[in-house]
This record gives structure tokens, C-alpha cells and sequence, in this order.
């Protein structure tokens, strides 16, 4: 047989084969799935009808009344309630299915936890109608309970859930939510802390056309140093990321007679959050276990407790989160400055003049003249001068009163703010460092070696230098 009738006669068996397997796959019998067994039906009906729901359970009575659409709780004191596990109670009654009918006709309740009832809950619907069911064991599984309906013999098996709903106390249906702050959109922020120095800081935008600007970054510090100081961004931002969302941990009385039981009538820390929309302020006080402490909200005597480890941000220092500079402030906000070097004065002026752009003569410009003792000098080198005198760089806070007179005085006048002077005087402290004293306070030291460098670029700029290393 030749090659080419060799492949007619495969492919006419291949060919027959595939129509033999399509006609088999065609007609072969249908293996029928067993039915899965369907739910049993306990209770059905719109949950919107609901107007009372009412939970018995060895530790109390739980009731809650529908007013105006809203479920309230019955209890003395005003609390906000959780509406997602209210409702969860609501769709108990309302949507009640059975995995499976235990028995249909039990002769001992007690095999079920029946007897007694570990909890009893009962609805009543807008026509009057009642729903009653009583709960009773865990089964065997582990993930069911035991239930029956009033007025049916049959014990149902119901999923967990339906148990848990039916044996809720008030604290699983308080909202443990506390405002949550929008760290992207901090307005202000203020630490205080029993024996420590407070920390508030507030945000750098936004200024008043009369508020000087202190620091080139987002935030700026008003507590606990004597002036204003600029915030280190991204150490501030480390000190923020380490904080998680806050909520209560446990509900532990709502109406204390004695706050000093918890450490909360003179609390010992309290801190401050404000975003565009919503402030959070807590209270705290005593710790509860090892694990947790005791927190109360300013306007409300109710104490909770809170995860200790959510309070950890507290433990900050000042110095690690502000803008070292001894004295930054905007070249926009200064019409003057006096050097005091010793006895040897010099005296910065920046003149401007407002007048119609050359470029859009509906818009106006300003034309800025820079003199050092009454000399002009160019744009350029005077603003690199500019940048070391407010690049002075505090290396430590200090711990001892000056007991010497400035070598060096720095006097920046203002063109706006309450106060239109900034005086920073630099006092020797010992071989390395001078103590830079602002607004009459000595908080920190600044190096020699940056004093130098600082009256170095200072005499180069008067003899004419382009100072362009």
C-alpha cells in the first residue's frame, strides 16, 4: 500500500472515532444529583415590621423600641448604639431558618438546654403580632444551637449566628466607634502629658495676611518652646503613622461617682485632634489591666478603657520633631535686619516697591532693593547671605541659664505679626557652643563653628563676593 492510501485510511479511523465519541457523549444516561436538603422555614417576614425587640438572658433585659425609624435602647443613660449589630438582631426574627429538625415531638427540653432557656427573645410587629423563640444549648458541632418556636413542639437546629444575636448584652450593641481624624488633613494637635512639657502643634496653611512665617514645612510648633518653630515633616510624619485608629475597648461605667477611682479627675494625659471636620479628645487615666487603660471623652463623666499600645505615640520628645533652626523666618516677612557682632554693627535693609508689571500692566510687581549699611547689592549673592543667617541650626536644647553678654545679636524686623521684632542672641556657653536666646529664653544651643561661617559669608558679602561656593 502506498504512503498516500496509508493517511486516507487513518484519518478515516480518526474520522470515526470522533463521530462515535459525540454520539456516546449525546446519548449517554444522565447521572441524577441527590436534591440537597432545603432549609426549614422558622420565621419570615419584612423586619421593617418590627416595632420591639426584647432579649432575656441571665444577665438582664435587653429592649430596644422603634421611634421614628430608629431603634432606641431602654436605659438610663444616652448612648449611641452600633445600627449594623441592632439590625443583626432584627434579621434574627425577621429571616429565622433551620438547618435541620431535631425532634419533633421532644419528650426531655433539658437534652437541648430547653428547660431553662439561655435566652428568650421576643418580638412584637406593627400589627400586633409577637414572635417568641427560646434558645437553648450549643449543639455537639460547635457552629449550632438548639431552638424552639413558641407555640411549635419541633426543637430546630439554627446556625450560631442566630445565637449570638439572641444572647447579646448592651455592650455588644454600643458603638465603640470614636471620630476618626483624617491625617492627611491635620489642622492641629496638642499633647499634654503629667510631668512632661506639652507639645501643640497647627498647621502652616493657610496664614493670615498679618501671621509671620515661621518654618517652610506643613506645621509649625507653638508649645512647648518660647517662639514658634517649624516642624520636621518627616519625623512628624513617622509620629503620625505609628497612630492607629482609637475605639473603645470595653464600656466600663456610665455614670462613676468618683472619677479619681480611675485615675480620670486629674487625668494624666489628654491629647487633642482636629482635621477640617472633626476633633478627637481623650481623657486618660489609670491603667485597667496590663494591656489597657482607663479614657473618657471631655464632655461626658462615662469611662471605657482603651488599648494601651494605641497611647504609645505619647512618648515623644519635642526636640525630635522640630525644625532645628534657630531663627527661620521668610525673606517676605523681614524689612530690616541688625547684626551685632561684638560691637560691630550691620545693618541689612530690603526696600520694595509695588508697580504695574512691565509684562501685564493689569497686574502690579514687586521691585525689591537689597543694601547692606547702605550699600545696593545684587539679588543673588544677598539671598545666598540670607539663606545661612536663618540656616543657623540648633545641635541641643539647653539646661543652664546664660552668665555672660551676647557675642552675637540677630534682630529681625517685621513688616507683619503682633510682635515686629525677633531679637536672638547668641551667649557663650563654653568653647563649642553658644546658647541662643529668643524672646528672653535660652532653650537652645548653637554651634561656633556655624556662628563662624555665618559672619564669614557675611564680611564676603560686604567686600563684593559672588559667594558662589
Amino acid at each position: 500500500m502506498s504512503r498516500k492510501s496509508k493517511h486516507i485510511v487513518l484519518l478515516i479511523v480518526v474520522l470515526g472515532l470522533l463521530i462515535g465519541a459525540h454520539y456516546y457523549i449525546k446519548n449517554r444516561p444522565v447521572q441524577h444529583e441527590e436534591p440537597q436538603s432545603e432549609r426549614v422555614t422558622i420565621s419570615k417576614f419584612d423586619k421593617d415590621k418590627l416595632i420591639k425587640m426584647t432579649l432575656y438572658t441571665d444577665k438582664g433585659t435587653l429592649t430596644f423600641d422603634k421611634k421614628d425609624d430608629e431603634w432606641e435602647v431602654d436605659y438610663p443613660h444616652e448612648i449611641t448604639l452600633n445600627k449594623s449589630a441592632v439590625d443583626d438582631i432584627a434579621y434574627s426574627f425577621a429571616s429565622l431558618y433551620a438547618e435541620s429538625v431535631v425532634d419533633e415531638d421532644p419528650e426531655d427540653l433539658s437534652v437541648y438546654g430547653l428547660d431553662n432557656p439561655q435566652a428568650t427573645a421576643e418580638g412584637e410587629l406593627d400589627d400586633g403580632e409577637k414572635k417568641i423563640f427560646y434558645l437553648g444549648n450549643k449543639t455537639p458541632a460547635g457552629d449550632t444551637y438548639y431552638l424552639m418556636a413558641e407555640g411549635d413542639p419541633k426543637v430546630y437546629v439554627v446556625w450560631m449566628n442566630h445565637g449570638e444575636h439572641f444572647t447579646y448584652e448592651l455592650s455588644d450593641v454600643r458603638d465603640t466607634k470614636l471620630p476618626s481624624i483624617d491625617k492627611t488633613d491635620l489642622q492641629y494637635l496638642k499633647l499634654e502629658k503629667k510631668g512632661e512639657r506639652t507639645i501643640e502643634i497647627r498647621t502652616n496653611k493657610g496664614r493670615s495676611e498679618d501671621e509671620v512665617s515661621f518654618g517652610l514645612g506643613l506645621w509649625k510648633m507653638t508649645m512647648p518652646y518660647n517662639e514658634p518653630m517649624g516642624v520636621h515633616s518627616d519625623n512628624f510624619q513617622k509620629m503620625l503613622d505609628s497612630i492607629s485608629p482609637f475605639s473603645i475597648k470595653d464600656f466600663i461605667d456610665d455614670d462613676p461617682q468618683d472619677l479619681s477611682d480611675y485615675g480620670l479627675e486629674e487625668p494624666e494625659i489628654k491629647f487633642i485632634f482636629k482635621d477640617s471636620e472633626n476633633t478627637l479628645e481623650l481623657h486618660i487615666g489609670k491603667e485597667h489591666d496590663d494591656k489597657s487603660v482607663y479614657f473618657k471623652l471631655p464632655d461626658s463623666k462615662a469611662v471605657y478603657t482603651l488599648e494601651k499600645s494605641r497611647i504609645d505615640f505619647m512618648d515623644v520628645d519635642p526636640f525630635t520633631i522640630v525644625e532645628k533652626f534657630a531663627a527661620i523666618v521668610h525673606i517676605d516677612d523681614v524689612d530690616r535686619i541688625v547684626i551685632d557682632d561684638q560691637g560691630k554693627k550691620t545693618e541689612i535693609t530690603i526696600d520694595r516697591v509695588t508697580k504695574k508689571s512691565e509684562k501685564d500692566e493689569d497686574k502690579e510687581e514687586v521691585e525689591e532693593t537689597f543694601k547692606v549699611n547702605g550699600v545696593e547689592m545684587e539679588e543673588k549673592p544677598f539671598k545666598k547671605y540670607y539663606q545661612s543667617l536663618i540656616g543657623l541650626m540648633v545641635d541641643a536644647e539647653n539646661n543652664k541659664e546664660p552668665d555672660a553678654k551676647a557675642d552675637v545679636t540677630t534682630t529681625f524686623y517685621l513688616n507683619k505679626g503682633k510682635d515686629r521684632e525677633l531679637v536672638v542672641e547668641y551667649v557663650p556657653y563654653d568653647n563649642d557652643f553658644y546658647i541662643a536666646v529668643r524672646g528672653g529664653k535660652s532653650e537652645f544651643l548653637v554651634s561656633r563653628n556655624q556662628m563662624r561661617k555665618m559672619l564669614s559669608t557675611l564680611d564676603r558679602l560686604k567686600q563684593g563676593d559672588s559667594l558662589e561656593d
